[in-house]
Protein backbone atom coordinates (compact mmCIF):
# COMPACT_ATOMS: atom_id res chain seq x y z
CA UNK A 1 0.00 0.00 0.00
CA UNK A 2 1.47 3.23 -0.57
CA UNK A 3 2.26 5.84 1.98
CA UNK A 4 0.73 8.89 1.83
CA UNK A 5 1.77 10.73 5.30
CA UNK A 6 2.89 13.45 3.29
CA UNK A 7 0.22 14.51 1.33
CA UNK A 8 -1.00 17.86 2.25
CA UNK A 9 -4.54 18.85 1.64
CA UNK A 10 -5.04 22.60 0.62
CA UNK A 11 -7.62 24.59 2.40
CA UNK A 12 -8.48 27.97 0.96
CA UNK A 13 -8.67 30.32 3.61
CA UNK A 14 -12.19 32.10 3.85
CA UNK A 15 -12.65 35.95 2.30
CA UNK A 16 -13.34 37.26 5.68
CA UNK A 17 -9.62 36.05 7.19
CA UNK A 18 -8.23 37.78 3.58
CA UNK A 19 -9.95 41.28 4.36
CA UNK A 20 -9.35 41.29 8.07
CA UNK A 21 -5.49 40.18 7.34
CA UNK A 22 -5.59 43.09 4.53
CA UNK A 23 -7.48 45.72 6.89
CA UNK A 24 -4.75 44.78 9.79
CA UNK A 25 -1.62 44.90 7.57
CA UNK A 26 -3.55 48.42 5.84
CA UNK A 27 -3.85 49.58 9.55
CA UNK A 28 0.06 48.60 10.32
CA UNK A 29 1.44 50.82 7.19
CA UNK A 30 -0.81 53.49 8.22
CA UNK A 31 0.93 53.59 11.79
CA UNK A 32 4.36 53.55 10.12
CA UNK A 33 3.37 56.35 6.85
CA UNK A 34 2.13 58.51 9.93
CA UNK A 35 4.67 58.21 11.89
CA UNK A 36 2.84 56.57 15.23
CA UNK A 37 5.40 53.84 15.27
CA UNK A 38 8.32 55.95 15.72
CA UNK A 39 6.37 57.78 18.09
CA UNK A 40 5.55 54.49 19.81
CA UNK A 41 9.61 53.51 19.76
CA UNK A 42 10.32 57.15 20.98
CA UNK A 43 7.65 56.61 24.11
CA UNK A 44 8.95 52.95 24.73
CA UNK A 45 12.68 54.38 24.99
CA UNK A 46 11.69 57.28 27.17
CA UNK A 47 9.60 55.16 29.31
CA UNK A 48 12.39 52.64 29.70
CA UNK A 49 14.90 55.21 30.94
CA UNK A 50 12.59 56.56 33.85
CA UNK A 51 14.96 55.50 37.14
CA UNK A 52 13.71 56.14 40.64
CA UNK A 53 15.90 59.28 41.01
CA UNK A 54 14.20 61.01 38.15
CA UNK A 55 11.03 62.35 40.26
CA UNK A 56 8.45 60.50 38.24
CA UNK A 57 7.32 58.96 41.78
CA UNK A 58 7.73 60.81 45.18
CA UNK A 59 10.12 59.27 47.29
CA UNK A 60 10.77 61.55 50.14
CA UNK A 61 11.14 60.25 53.91
CA UNK A 62 12.76 57.06 52.60
CA UNK A 63 16.41 56.58 52.80
CA UNK A 64 17.10 53.08 50.61
CA UNK A 65 19.18 50.54 50.48
CA UNK A 66 20.17 49.66 46.92
CA UNK A 67 18.33 46.73 47.05
CA UNK A 68 15.38 48.55 47.67
CA UNK A 69 16.11 51.04 44.76
CA UNK A 70 16.37 47.97 42.27
CA UNK A 71 12.67 46.97 43.36
CA UNK A 72 11.19 50.69 42.86
CA UNK A 73 13.00 50.37 39.33
CA UNK A 74 11.25 47.19 38.76
CA UNK A 75 8.32 48.74 40.01
CA UNK A 76 8.69 51.12 37.66
CA UNK A 77 9.29 49.18 34.54
CA UNK A 78 6.20 46.94 35.41
CA UNK A 79 4.20 49.79 35.16
CA UNK A 80 5.39 51.49 32.08
CA UNK A 81 4.84 48.29 30.47
CA UNK A 82 1.11 47.73 32.35
CA UNK A 83 0.42 51.77 31.52
CA UNK A 84 1.25 51.37 28.14
CA UNK A 85 -0.91 47.75 27.31
CA UNK A 86 -3.33 49.15 28.98
CA UNK A 87 -3.83 53.20 27.78
CA UNK A 88 -2.46 52.67 24.05
CA UNK A 89 -5.63 51.55 21.96
CA UNK A 90 -3.73 50.43 19.14
CA UNK A 91 -2.75 46.92 20.01
CA UNK A 92 0.13 47.41 17.60
CA UNK A 93 1.60 50.64 18.67
CA UNK A 94 0.93 49.28 22.42
CA UNK A 95 3.22 46.56 21.42
CA UNK A 96 5.64 48.55 19.55
CA UNK A 97 5.79 50.52 22.59
CA UNK A 98 6.49 48.01 25.34
CA UNK A 99 8.43 45.69 23.23
CA UNK A 100 10.87 49.22 22.53
CA UNK A 101 10.85 49.57 26.48
CA UNK A 102 12.75 46.15 26.52
CA UNK A 103 14.89 46.17 23.43
CA UNK A 104 16.08 49.80 25.08
CA UNK A 105 16.98 47.68 27.94
CA UNK A 106 18.66 44.83 26.18
CA UNK A 107 20.90 46.97 24.23
CA UNK A 108 21.58 49.72 26.60
CA UNK A 109 21.09 47.96 30.41
CA UNK A 110 22.02 43.91 29.69
CA UNK A 111 22.40 43.22 33.24
CA UNK A 112 19.19 44.98 34.72
CA UNK A 113 17.53 43.37 31.45
CA UNK A 114 18.42 40.15 32.70
CA UNK A 115 17.68 40.50 36.27
CA UNK A 116 13.68 41.73 35.12
CA UNK A 117 13.33 39.56 32.31
CA UNK A 118 13.57 36.11 34.35
CA UNK A 119 9.36 37.32 35.61
CA UNK A 120 10.02 37.00 38.63
CA UNK A 121 8.86 40.12 40.04
CA UNK A 122 6.66 40.87 37.16
CA UNK A 123 5.20 37.36 37.62
CA UNK A 124 3.86 38.64 41.24
CA UNK A 125 2.93 42.07 40.16
CA UNK A 126 0.32 40.08 37.22
CA UNK A 127 -1.22 37.90 40.30
CA UNK A 128 -1.97 41.33 42.35
CA UNK A 129 -3.15 43.13 39.10
CA UNK A 130 -5.89 39.82 39.13
CA UNK A 131 -6.32 39.56 42.62
CA UNK A 132 -9.55 41.41 43.00
CA UNK A 133 -10.21 44.58 45.41
CA UNK A 134 -7.76 47.51 45.51
CA UNK A 135 -4.95 47.00 42.81
CA UNK A 136 -2.90 49.81 44.16
CA UNK A 137 -2.59 47.84 47.68
CA UNK A 138 -2.38 44.60 46.06
CA UNK A 139 1.09 46.15 43.79
CA UNK A 140 1.76 47.98 47.49
CA UNK A 141 1.72 44.34 49.08
CA UNK A 142 3.57 42.64 46.19
CA UNK A 143 6.30 45.29 46.29
CA UNK A 144 6.41 44.86 50.20
CA UNK A 145 7.29 41.11 49.79
CA UNK A 146 9.45 41.61 47.06
CA UNK A 147 11.64 44.20 49.28
CA UNK A 148 12.00 41.58 51.92
CA UNK A 149 10.74 44.24 54.38
CA UNK A 150 6.79 43.39 55.44
CA UNK A 151 6.51 47.16 56.95
CA UNK A 152 3.27 48.92 56.20
CA UNK A 153 5.07 51.58 55.24
CA UNK A 154 6.98 50.03 52.76
CA UNK A 155 3.74 48.40 51.19
CA UNK A 156 2.30 52.20 51.16
CA UNK A 157 5.07 52.94 49.71
CA UNK A 158 4.78 50.39 46.97
CA UNK A 159 1.30 51.27 46.29
CA UNK A 160 2.02 55.16 46.33
CA UNK A 161 5.02 54.15 43.40
CA UNK A 162 1.88 52.27 41.02
CA UNK A 163 -0.35 55.09 41.52
CA UNK A 164 2.30 58.05 40.82
CA UNK A 165 3.96 56.14 37.93
CA UNK A 166 0.83 55.33 36.61
CA UNK A 167 0.25 58.92 35.96
CA UNK A 168 3.28 59.72 35.41
CA UNK A 169 3.26 57.01 32.08
CA UNK A 170 -0.35 57.80 31.27
CA UNK A 171 0.64 61.53 30.97
CA UNK A 172 3.81 60.53 28.89
CA UNK A 173 1.38 58.69 26.58
CA UNK A 174 -0.58 61.55 26.05
CA UNK A 175 2.05 63.46 25.13
CA UNK A 176 3.04 61.36 22.36
CA UNK A 177 0.48 62.12 20.42
CA UNK A 178 -0.53 59.42 18.18
CA UNK A 179 -2.66 60.39 15.31
CA UNK A 180 -6.44 58.80 14.59
CA UNK A 181 -6.30 56.18 11.74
Amino acid sequence: MADDRDIKIYVQKSTNETTEFRSLTDEIQLHISNGNRDKAIALGEKAAKVRPEDNAVDLSGFNMTSAVLYQIRALITFVADYRMQKKIANEFLADTAVSAIYDYLKANESGYYSNISDGGAFTFYLLALNKGGDVAENIGEQFSKLCNINWPEIADLGKRIFIQASEYFDKMIDEAAFEEV
